[in-house]
């Protein structure tokens, strides 16, 4: 049986992300076929490749009746609906300040303000800010379930920082802990100056973060975050030069060889977040002319160009010096096919890229 799961015992990940690991009493699964996995959502797309969609969605209707009687808030972003467990006041109070700040961002002249998404399937949060209005942010679990949220003033802003100093922090616990204080834009994103060490690493995909080269994993980091508005002020896509040190190179380099295809039973790999099992596997031994000499390590995993997300991926099975073997790994189990992956928004079956001598490979899983 074809199994995926998330491990949470790497702890450090979580306390230095500000994320805290869902109760797994909480999440369900549910069964795809021969694939079972932890139920954060009913997405077809891991929330990496979601987050990472140039397509997502801006929000449909940034304002909602503080006066509503029902527990549901309709703010167009991800799902039709979001459920407020909170209590009537604090209800208000949240709802009057997102309308706020939606409707001062209509005349903000400073570029990074707007509104931000770190989605997961299990939990995520927004943030939405302006120079004059303060921010407000807003985490949620268990798919849409909102039980706190946190706002206060804008203290200090220039064109890559701001400064957010809360009047109501965060509770803590799942999804979101405390509302981090210094924000940078960095590479097109806005991030917490706190978490840059793990946005580097997650970005060069090194670490625990080269898991997110597979099918890692269903929970989003807390420093991923998108402006899903305002698509007229780009953010900066430079590095502050104080920050440089946080940024790390990835690993890249190319496929030198590819011998036949083979099929195989029960496969697997096993990570430090994330494990996955395959009851029938492809898998196409490949060399790559990269080794130990950059940095390459048995069972790391590597990302293809122009291949589609969460399909397939290079897995290290021996490391010299300056050139590695591999497999390009795919999943057929659940009457998949070899060489075609399903496209759940045609509901089609796509050919896969040919694998072939010169494709470039990244541990980078956000980098093309």
């Amino acid at each position: 049986m074809t199994g995926t799961f998330v491990k949470f015992r790497v702890a450090i990940l979580f306390l230095v992300v500000g994320l805290v690991p869902p109760d797994r009493g909480s999440s369900p699964t549910v069964r795809e076929g021969s694939r079972t996995r932890v139920a954060f959502g009913a997405h077809r797309v891991s929330p990496i490749g979601a987050l990472l969609d140039s397509r997502a969605t801006a929000p449909k209707a940034l304002s909602q009746d503080a006066g509503v009687a029902a527990l549901r808030w309709n703010n167009g972003i991800g799902h039709s609906s979001w459920d407020l467990a909170l209590e009537p006041d604090d209800r208000k109070r949240m709802l009057s300040l997102w309308d706020a700040i939606g409707e001062d961002l209509k005349t903000e002249k400073n570029d990074l303000a707007g509104t931000f998404l770190t989605g997961g399937y299990n939990s995520g949060y927004f943030l939405r800010w302006s120079v004059a209005k303060g921010f407000v942010v807003v985490p949620y679990f268990d798919q849409n379930l909102i039980t706190d949220y946190g706002y206060g003033t804008v203290t200090s802003v220039d064109n890559s920082e701001v400064i957010f100093t809360p009047e109501k922090d965060l509770n803590g616990g799942r999804g979101l802990d405390r509302m981090p204080r210094k924000w940078t834009a960095i590479l097109g994103r806005l991030v917490p100056v706190k978490l840059l060490k793990d946005f580097g690493m997650f970005r060069a995909g090194l670490g625990v973060y080269n898991e997110f080269n597979g099918k890692c994993c269903e929970f989003t980091p807390g420093f991923l975050t998108n402006r899903i508005d305002r698509p007229d002020k780009a953010l900066p896509t430079g590095i502050p030069a104080r920050y440089k040190h946080f940024i790390k190179d990835p690993i890249t380099g190319t496929i030198t060889t590819v011998r036949k295809p083979r099929h195989v039973r029960n496969w697997g790999y096993q990570g430090e977040l994330h494990g996955e099992w395959m009851e029938q596997a492809v898998l196409i031994p490949v060399s790559i002319n990269v080794g130990s000499r950059h940095g390459v390590k048995s069972n790391m995993l590597f990302r293809m160009s122009g291949e589609p997300r969460n399909t397939r991926y290079v897995q290290v099975r021996a490391v010299s010096s300056q050139r590695s073997t591999c497999y390009v790994v795919q999943d057929i189990s659940s009457n998949g096919k070899e060489g075609f992956y399903h496209d759940y928004e045609t509901d089609q079956d796509k050919p896969l890229p040919t694998i072939r001598v010169g494709i470039r490979i990244t541990t980078s899983p956000i980098i093309e």
